[in-house]
């Protein structure tokens, strides 16, 4: 936690403290209607200051997880080159900003999108 969010906090209890403790008075034996008003502003400003602070933190990074169900067995299959059927490693795969799924052979420099076919 930062000195600022610390000295907020600190600031935002004193005030809070002290608007109770005006609230408080407006209802004794002598009593002050002006003591009143006073502490709903003080307790007010407190609470504002700690609202600021909370909004002011930054949220947290999201981490997106996607997660596949495969029906039934599935086996891994080693990727060829459909140019001159080098094997390929997963280093030669690459995925475009747009979702696409390059290859670039190593052995005969060849690059190509892959493309799934519907197996029906």
């Amino acid at each position: 936690m930062s000195a600022g969010k610390i000295i907020g906090y600190i600031a935002a209890g004193i005030l809070i403290f002290f608007g109770i403790l005006f609230i408080w008075s407006a209802f004794g034996t002598e009593s002050q209607p002006g003591n009143l008003v006073i502490g709903i502003i003080t307790v007010g400003v407190g609470l504002g200051i700690i609202a600021l602070i909370r909004l002011r933190e930054p949220k947290p990074a999201q981490e997106i997880v996607q997660k596949i169900d495969l029906s039934g067995e599935v086996s891994m299959e080693k990727l060829k080159c459909r140019e001159c059927g080098g094997q390929l490693a997963k280093e030669n795969i690459t995925l475009t900003p747009d979702g696409a799924v390059m290859v670039s052979c190593p052995y005969c420099g060849s690059d190509y999108q892959i493309v799934e076919e519907p197996k029906w």
